[in-house]
């Protein structure tokens, strides 16, 4: 815009330089010609500005849709707390997926409102696979590697269905099987493809005082949890 005012200043100083009304008459019209110019960018840039807000909108709304794809689409029931704190050794969990299945010894820990830990010890009662999950986000250790996945439930559900949620994985922790389940089968599906789970319960301990120590991820990497969903 810089440019415009000097330009603008140097046909006003011409028109001071000018001795007949003939060249006053044409350096008006310059003037005109030039103050419409202004006014045609000026609203082109305006409109430039419309399109650059109606962009940044849908970018908001396309960085909000995971927000909104991790609310479920009806709205569900209250779940009745009929325990504070549970434990819950030696059951099983069976899962399918890539054309193989595989079986593993598990154990539970859970605070109702606060932590959820599965973890997975196939050979001797040696954890291998830990899950840990919190309202807000879900961890995934991988013990072996020494990797870890963190990702929020919006994050997770982004790309799974159903939906992922603590009350999904608090029902696991208790021996009960989550409402989206299919004949006791839970399943979720990714874009690159789908897992099943079953498990085999055995009976819990509620209710008695219970201190979850959570894993100490220092030596961990943590890694993206897209490349564990793919």
């Amino acid at each position: 815009m810089r440019r415009y005012y000097y330009i603008l200043l140097a046909v006003l100083l011409g028109l001071s330089s000018c001795s007949t009304t003939k060249q006053l008459a044409l350096m008006e019209q310059q003037q005109t010609r030039m103050t419409q110019q202004l006014d045609s960018m000026q609203q082109q840039m305006g409109t430039m500005q419309q399109q650059l807000n109606a962009l940044n909108s849908m970018m908001s709304e396309l960085t909000g849709a995971q927000a909104v794809l991790s609310e479920p689409a009806t709205p569900v029931p209250t779940e009745k707390r009929d325990w504070n704190t549970c434990t819950m050794r030696g059951a099983k969990a069976k899962v399918s997926m890539g054309g193989k299945t595989f079986t593993s010894t598990c154990s539970t820990q859970a605070v109702w409102d606060s932590l959820v830990v599965i973890s997975i010890t196939p050979i001797f009662g040696i954890e291998v696979f830990r899950i840990e999950a919190t309202p807000h986000d879900v961890t995934v250790i991988n013990r072996n590697d020494k990797e870890y996945y963190r990702a929020t439930y919006a994050e997770i559900n982004a790309v799974v269905r159903p939906f992922v949620t603590y009350a999904d994985l608090r029902s696991l922790a208790s021996g009960k099987t989550p409402a989206s389940a299919k004949n006791g089968v839970l399943t979720y599906t990714a874009k690159q493809g789908s897992a099943s789970l079953e498990m085999t319960y055995t009976t819990p301990t509620l209710n008695k005082p219970l201190t979850i120590q959570r894993a100490d991820l220092k030596r961990y990497t943590k890694k993206d949890i897209r490349s564990l969903l793919k």
